[in-house]
């Protein structure tokens, strides 16, 4: 169960430039807080936004501050394996 507290950014199928600001713009007001992607949707992850919650991710992390992927779609899990980054799905809470 996540706290009441965590902050939701439910990801679009594609996150084009527009999309990777509101991200951004998402996380820099979270900094502090618990956070949940909802990858459910996600049908193309590309390489910006992957870095960018690869980033928040380890950011997160080192703050120890829970980071939650909620329901990756299967587009989202072969997106991360394709860039290598399959890890962060092992590495970091997954909620489904």
């Amino acid at each position: 169960m996540m706290p009441s507290d965590t902050a939701t950014f439910d990801l679009p199928p594609v996150l084009k430039l527009e999309e990777c600001q509101q991200l951004h713009d998402f996380l820099l007001e979270a900094v502090g807080t618990p956070v949940t992607l909802n990858c459910a949707a996600v049908t193309r992850l590309g390489g910006l936004p992957a870095q960018m919650i690869t980033m928040a991710a380890r950011a997160w992390a080192a703050e120890d501050v829970p980071l939650h992927l909620a329901d990756p779609s299967g587009s989202f899990r072969e997106s991360l394996q394709i860039m290598g980054l399959d890890a962060l799905l092992e590495g970091y809470e997954v909620v489904q």
